[in-house]
């Protein structure tokens, strides 16, 4: 059995007459799995591949005094 590598996307699931709107995050091996994944739970194709989280390392957040 091949093992698939599974990534981040982010799901809009409702928009409100305001104009705000509700996101989820979902994990899929591509955008097509996503958007049927998204089209199945929520009847929604907006989705969007997630943004990556930031690395915390000496270079971003810097050395901890312990």
């Amino acid at each position: 059995m091949m093992k698939m590598k599974e990534q981040l996307f982010k799901v809009r699931i409702a928009t409100w007459s305001d104009g705000t709107s509700d996101w989820t995050h979902i994990k899929a091996t591509d955008l097509e799995h996503a958007k049927r994944i998204a089209w199945r739970k929520w009847k929604t194709l907006m989705v969007l591949p997630a943004e990556t989280f930031p690395r915390f390392d000496k270079k971003i957040v810097g050395v901890f005094n312990r």
